[in-house]
């Protein structure tokens, strides 16, 4: 390789490439602009308080876990915790300017992503010869299959990963400026070098991996660097790292370490040691596969789309073999400075912070934990390409239909996460293991059946979702989402007997109590409104066994009095709810012509101008008033309220046929 000191391919750069790139880049993604905000997208904008308190927010976010301002408080939901403010603050900015139009967040994503194809193409054009074609060099390549590779769909069209851009933007900013120093020896670079490291930190915190690939690729394809004279480049990354980890920790103390106690956020909960790290090797040898093999691409891999496995499972032994030989060709890269080495190291340290050896990361596996891991594939092939392809023909027709078989796959792949539903319902085909993409499925086809004019297809609709939602509970029985989903389905099928056991089953559970509660009363609602009054009946009085709820006891006073002739247990119901809301005026009414109805005149009127001195401007309560002291035989009294009726509300007062 050449000495990085007496070369600066940067100086009178080409743009044709860097056009390309651009492009390219961009073009791949345009398909996305005018998608939805999806998945986690509302944890870091859409929900997300801090965000959207726009610029006033940004200090708020500088100074808590980056979950806070979804939570409302701190959530040690994975270990680690999690503190990216740069990434989170440039979400506010966009809030403040755009609101909550997706457009602009998406447009941000792909640009930012078509940079990071430039600058990966910068830095690799300082470190592999130049050739007389730029289309057919090893940067040129290995660039643009790094920008056209499918696995980076989530990482751009999930709003929510601008943390991952970022800091690889960050990171290879900082590698072109220490390029720069060490080729020219101007430590002016060098504030500038840490700087932009300390930024892709900021952004997220995986950007520390950089610190060992940085160095790696300077020492191995540069013969002419000596390990000292790496020392200051290292040492102005490790400053870096030393300064974000001290900030971390005054904003956010030390590194979380336990283990959540949900399967959805521990997929290793009922493994043993044995089993889990059988699994860990299973999960590496899909990530290489994945790499060399993009598809199928999912946005899930939760439980049990990957099963505990142990070390009989042949993929895993071949898994460890794989992965121990990457490791013995690190060792020897490093020792050799051979290129077989860098790559090994770029996968290794790319892949190691997502592999649950270090502490749990909350799933098995994700597609977007293979951005800096991708970088290596992308070179390796460039290199093959280049090195073992001698005629340019013959290469240039490889790269060409390399790079239009990743485009057409990503760009088709960009339409998933076009939603929650289009996402959900075109992954669960692939994660059909997966409680969770069930669940979402389930959820996607409620959400369709919601809009839905024409009834068989709502019903199809529906269907559809207690068959996702009954396969997730298959796969995951306590799982609590999918059982109040099923109640949903069921409601909107009318099939209410159904509907109320699976949200009872959510309140003996004591998961997803409020939705549940609050889908009971609106089918308590609906079963009235259809005149099925015992259906109603039986669905409060399962509310008012979970929670006192003067509203709910005042809707099924009214029940019982209005609709089903139950004068005594109206008022018994009533007068709960009067009892929690004294000054409630329409409890008040109801109570009052419930007690009028039974022959209780003096109790009425009483509630009734009680009910006029807090809402003086209620027609109802003086007719009512009016009608009650009719009933007690004070005609003076009941025509002064009949007329004060009629006067606040003309449409009272009876017509003369």
């Amino acid at each position: 390789m050449e000495n990085l000191q007496s070369n600066d391919k940067t100086s009178g750069v080409n743009w044709n490439p860097i056009a390309a790139i651009f492009l390219i880049s961009f073009g791949l993604y345009t398909n996305t602009l005018n998608f939805e905000f999806v998945l986690d997208d509302k944890i870091v904008v859409t929900n997300n308080e801090f965000t959207k308190r726009g610029f006033d927010g940004i200090a708020d976010i500088f100074t808590h876990d980056s979950m806070t301002g979804f939570f409302g408080q701190d959530k040690n939901l994975v270990a680690g915790g999690r503190y990216r403010p740069l990434s989170m603050a440039t979400h506010a900015i966009e809030w403040q300017l755009f609101g909550d139009e997706p457009l602009f967040y998406h447009f941000t994503n792909v640009v930012l992503y078509a940079i990071s194809g430039i600058l990966l193409y910068l830095v690799l054009l300082n470190l592999f010869p130049l050739t007389s074609v730029w289309y057919l060099s090893i940067p040129f390549i290995a660039a643009l299959l790094f920008q056209v590779n499918p696995l980076h769909t989530e990482v751009v069209a999930n709003i929510k990963s601008r943390d991952e851009i970022l800091s690889i933007v960050f990171a290879l900013l900082s590698f072109y400026y220490l390029l720069k120093y060490i080729r020219n020896n101007q430590t002016r670079l060098l504030p500038m070098a840490g700087a932009l490291f300390f930024f892709g930190l900021l952004s997220k915190e995986s950007a520390i991996v950089f610190v060992g690939i940085i160095p790696l690729f300077i020492y191995v394809l540069n013969k002419e660097i000596t390990l000292s004279r790496l020392a200051v480049p290292v040492g102005v990354l490790l400053l870096s790292g030393f300064l974000y980890v001290a900030m971390r920790y005054a904003v956010i103390g030390g590194v979380k370490t336990e283990i959540a106690s949900e399967l959805m956020n521990n997929p290793f909960l009922d493994a043993t040691a044995t089993e889990q790290w059988a699994t860990v090797f299973y999960v590496l040898f899909m990530y290489l596969k994945l790499l060399w093999v993009p598809h199928p691409l999912t946005h899930d891999y939760y439980p049990k789309q990957i099963e505990i496995t142990g070390f009989s499972d042949p993929i895993v032994i071949l898994s460890l073999l794989l992965h121990a030989g990457l490791v013995v060709l690190f060792l020897y890269g490093i020792k050799k400075r051979n290129f077989y080495g860098l790559i090994a190291g770029i996968y290794l340290g790319g892949i190691f912070l997502y592999s649950n050896m270090l502490f749990p990361i909350g799933t098995f596996m994700n597609e977007r934990f293979l951005y800096v891991p991708s970088i290596g594939i992308a070179l390796v092939t460039a290199y093959w390409i280049y090195n073992f392809i001698k005629s340019k023909q013959l290469r240039m027709t490889l790269f060409t239909v390399l790079i239009v078989g990743y485009s057409v796959k990503t760009f088709s792949r960009n339409y998933a996460w076009e939603s929650d539903t289009t996402l959900a319902i075109t992954d669960v085909e692939y994660s059909s293991n997966s409680a969770k993409c069930n669940m979402s499925a389930g959820l996607a086809y409620i959400d369709l059946a919601d809009v839905e004019r024409k009834d068989h297809q709502k019903k199809k609709y529906l269907n559809l979702a207690i068959k996702h939602l009954n396969k997730s509970l298959e796969i995951y029985p306590t799982y609590s989402p999918p059982i109040l989903l099923l109640g949903n389905a069921y409601t909107n099928l009318k099939n209410y007997d159904k509907a109320i056991s699976y949200y009872e089953t959510c309140l003996k559970s004591k998961t997803q109590i409020n939705f549940a509660l609050q889908n009971l009363e609106f089918v308590g609602q609906e079963a009235t409104n259809e005149n099925k009054f015992e259906l109603a009946e039986k669905v409060y009085l399962i509310y008012l066994q979970y929670k006192a709820d003067p509203k709910i006891e005042e809707k099924l006073g009214e029940l019982y009095g209005k609709n089903m002739g139950q004068l005594e247990k109206s008022i018994l119901h009533l007068n709960n709810a009067y009892n929690a809301l004294p000054n409630d005026p329409n409890i008040i009414q109801k109570l009052g012509v419930a007690y009028a109805i039974s022959g209780r005149g003096h109790e009425a009127i009483s509630l009734f101008k009680k009910g006029t001195k807090l809402d003086e401007g209620n027609a109802n309560l003086w007719l009512n008033l009016g009608y009650a002291y009719a009933g007690v035989g004070n005609d003076e009294e009941s025509k002064r309220c009949l007329l004060k009726a009629y006067e606040l509300d003309p449409s009272l007062k009876p017509t003369n046929n």
